[in-house]
């Protein structure tokens, strides 16, 4: 195992560091510094691809690469930077699947106000009645639960 990066505390200060790339990140709460963190190693991570494509393509031209190398290259930033990002999130014994906030708006019609659906979306709960159980969303509201 790898450790990609690692958050500390120090006198209430929060601080990530990630040694691979030499960044730190230091503020006063652990989701601004992840946050933060996230978008600086995303636009790093996108330059390497973007480079990446850059360099076979030239080399395709010598004949060092394939044009499967560059479709390999092309098809690895698209499955990372052009898709809505998700994750496997676990809080305790509870385990869901996390959808940036980006999915609501981009597959608005599929989830359609549907609360199973919304479950294995958290997106789609941020600013919603959903996990208040509020009337009109949960058992006994004449809508599936």
């Amino acid at each position: 195992m790898e450790i990609i990066g690692k958050l500390t505390e120090d006198n209430g200060r929060i601080e990530f560091r990630c040694e691979r790339s030499g960044l730190v990140v230091r503020g006063d709460y652990p989701e601004w510094v992840l946050a933060a963190a996230a978008e600086m190693l995303a636009a790093v991570a996108e330059k390497e691809i973007e480079g990446r494509i850059e360099e076979l393509s030239a080399l395709v031209e010598f004949g060092e690469a394939t044009e499967t190398a560059v479709d390999g290259a092309k098809w690895e930033h698209k499955s990372r930077f052009e898709i809505v990002p998700q994750c496997t999130v676990t809080m305790g014994s509870t385990e869901y699947r996390w959808v940036a906030p980006d999915a609501e708006a981009v597959r608005i019609g599929e989830f359609d106000g549907h609360p199973v659906k919304r479950v294995h979306n958290m997106a789609l709960t941020r600013n919603d009645s959903f996990l208040a159980n509020e009337p009109g969303v949960g058992p006994g509201s004449g809508k599936p639960s």
